[in-house]
């Protein structure tokens, strides 16, 4: 034994060499005292022991007694040590020994010493116990359990050092032992035949799967086509073996082995179910990515849920969800893009895109910058041509470029990092060999096309825009430069000093305002559409893109008839929905709940695209409550 300075360790010791887990307290008291006075160079804490150790001895197996290692019994005068542990050893060695001779029995409580205290061990209830601890197995435990069954089952000792599996296997062997029996085999295939006529064959070929050749886990049951005749067998035996009356051990064991078999496999079913869930949890995040926007944070993706209105995460872990991601966004090849696609916007947020989805992504934002850029550009130059300037871009290519690249900057930020993102030179090679990626033209000899051609803007169409509105004087040139002659001098002088400083006192003299339910909910609307609109988009934009995706009719006058007809019956529920809502229960959840009441009413049902419809409705909703 190496030294140590452990009791548990020295007690344990002691009782394999005197073969006996029962130790004398006053033989080990001489014991301890002669082994510090041997090893106390090498191990200083045995210096306690030196002199008279009992007093310390007692203090300490206190202690362990309460962590169910050895126990103290006290007859009169005399005092024994129980070491759990040397017991512990000896019931694992008898489990290994089932294993390789199938007429080992079960220990059971009743094979422990007659002086033996058996309060002293922990009870564990075999449904509850084996599930929970086929992940949790310490191999070095010197625990003892004992294991119970229900009806009366006696229980069996067991060492929280015995795996579970070692058990399960230990328990299916006794199971193959009665099975290969000539009276037990015909009489349990017959009953299984008589319940299943359908399947004769598959009985046959599972009788001789587990009983006639070495199947050692239930887990190749699971996994097959055999687990419900399994259970079924299982079933058939313990309600068999309950019936008799005088059980012999034989019998005992074999209701123990069932009862350990179908909690094991109980608990493989769950997991088998769990594993179910989370694959298909892994397949609807995979749906939902490739939906619209099409392109998602990881705030958004923790959001997902399935069919039925229940978050995804949860039926998968964060490891799981990190291991898809990083999956999905990897590639072996050096010359091929990943099947998803990370890129970040100027604030800092990540977004993870499906490659397939890029050039229509591309695409879409494009169709909705170049109204907003149009108009932004439009008015600039108004403006600046009412005050008889001309800026570069009004005319200069290079210039104009330089202005939409800033305009998609700011206006559409998500646009601009897939646009300036390092994948996109590898797409444009991709594209000529995957199909789902030429619906759309935006490379040119493998590069992105100007943003002139992507947002489909023309300084000289802008610039005629912006001079149509213009006075008409502007278009008379004498008349024009006489204006501007005068348009240098300042219209209005600043304030002066004293001016502002009795403007400021005013205004911090004002009274706060007080802040009207209306207008609280307003800013939690905006708070939510925040939360539902993609990042660099608009509560307009988003309005306009879904209207094309539940309205179908090509009539333009018939499709704005829709519309109209369909926001005219928003506005009347708001207006009534509204005077009964609190700021507090004004959530994203009840908004959308809202929608998907009034979608459900029939003048709605007509519209066929639901879901959209749904989506178009509760973002209208927050519209008309953050305007008022």
């Amino acid at each position: 034994m190496p030294t140590s300075s452990n009791l548990s360790s020295i007690i344990r010791f002691y009782a394999d060499k005197k073969k006996s887990g029962f130790i004398d307290f006053r033989e080990f008291c001489t014991y301890v005292k002669k082994y510090a006075e041997h090893h106390v160079e090498e191990q200083a804490d045995l210096v306690k022991y030196l002199g008279d150790p009992s007093e310390t001895l007692l203090a300490e197996i206190q202690g362990l007694t309460e962590k169910r290692l050895v126990t103290l019994l006290t007859n009169g005068n005399k005092r024994t040590i129980i070491s759990i542990s040397f017991y512990s050893v000896i019931y694992s060695k008898q489990y290994k020994d089932i294993l390789s001779n199938d007429s080992t029995p079960f220990p059971l409580v009743s094979d422990l010493p007659k002086l033996f205290p058996v309060a002293i061990l922990e009870r564990k209830d075999s449904s509850s116990y084996i599930p929970s601890s086929i992940n949790n197995h310490n191999s070095k435990s010197p625990l003892l359990y004992i294991l119970e069954f229900s009806q009366n089952i006696p229980s069996l000792l067991l060492p929280a050092c015995v795996p579970i599996p070692v058990l399960q296997e230990a328990a299916q062997i006794k199971i193959k032992k009665i099975l290969k029996k000539d009276e037990f085999h015909d009489y349990f295939l017959k009953k299984l035949r008589g319940t299943n006529p359908a399947k004769e064959i598959s009985i046959k070929n599972f009788f001789k799967h587990f009983v006639d050749e070495n199947l050692k886990e239930s887990t190749d049951l699971i996994n097959s086509d055999d687990y419900y005749l399994w259970n079924q067998l299982c079933y058939f035996i313990r309600q068999d073996f309950e019936k008799i009356q005088d059980k012999t051990l034989e019998d005992i064991n074999i209701l123990q082995s069932v009862y350990i078999c179908e909690s094991y496999s109980t608990y493989l079913k769950d997991q088998m179910q769990t594993s179910q869930k989370k694959q298909d949890a892994l397949k609807e995040l995979e749906l939902n990515l490739g939906k619209y926007p099409f392109f998602f944070s990881m705030h958004q993706i923790l959001k997902f849920k399935n069919q039925n209105g229940k978050l995804l995460y949860g039926l998968y872990s964060e490891d799981d969800l990190k291991e898809f991601l990083q999956t999905h966004s990897t590639t072996q090849s050096k010359s091929e893009l990943p099947k998803l696609l990370v890129f970040k916007v100027e604030s800092g947020t990540r977004y993870f895109v499906y490659k397939n989805k890029i050039i229509q992504i591309v695409v879409k934002l494009c169709g909705e910058a170049h109204d907003t850029i149009q108009d932004i550009l439009e008015n600039k130059w108004f403006n600046a041509l009412l005050n008889f300037e001309k800026l570069p871009e009004m005319t200069n290519s290079e210039q104009f470029e330089r202005c939409l690249q800033k305009q998609v900057e700011l206006q559409s930020p998500v646009l601009y990092s897939l646009l300036t993102a390092n994948f996109m030179t590898l797409l444009s090679y991709e594209k000529e060999d995957d199909e789902t990626l030429q619906a759309f033209q935006i490379f040119s000899e493998g590069k992105i096309l100007p943003f002139s051609d992507l947002l489909m803007l023309k300084n000289s169409q802008i610039l005629s825009s912006a001079k149509i509105r213009l006075p008409f004087v502007y278009s008379i040139p004498i008349i024009s430069w006489i204006i501007s002659l005068f348009s240098n001098k300042k219209k209005n002088t600043k304030k002066t000093d004293s001016e502002q400083k009795i403007e400021t006192r005013k205004d911090e003299n004002k009274p706060q305002k007080h802040v009207s339910k209306q207008e609280q909910l307003a800013d939690q609307a905006i708070t939510i559409s925040k939360e539902l609109i993609p990042e660099g988009s608009s509560l307009d934009r988003e309005l306009n893109f879904s209207i094309k995706q539940w309205n179908k009719i090509i009539s333009p006058e018939a499709n704005q008839q829709l519309v109209e007809d369909v926001n005219s019956l928003i506005r009347d529920y708001t207006r009534r929905v509204v005077k009964t809502l609190s700021t507090t229960s004004f959530t994203k959840e009840r908004v959308q709940n809202l929608a998907e009441t009034l979608v459900k009413t029939p003048n709605m049902q007509k519209i066929k695209e639901e879901k959209n419809l749904t989506e178009y409705v509760t973002l209208y909703i927050l519209k008309l409550v953050s305007n008022g």
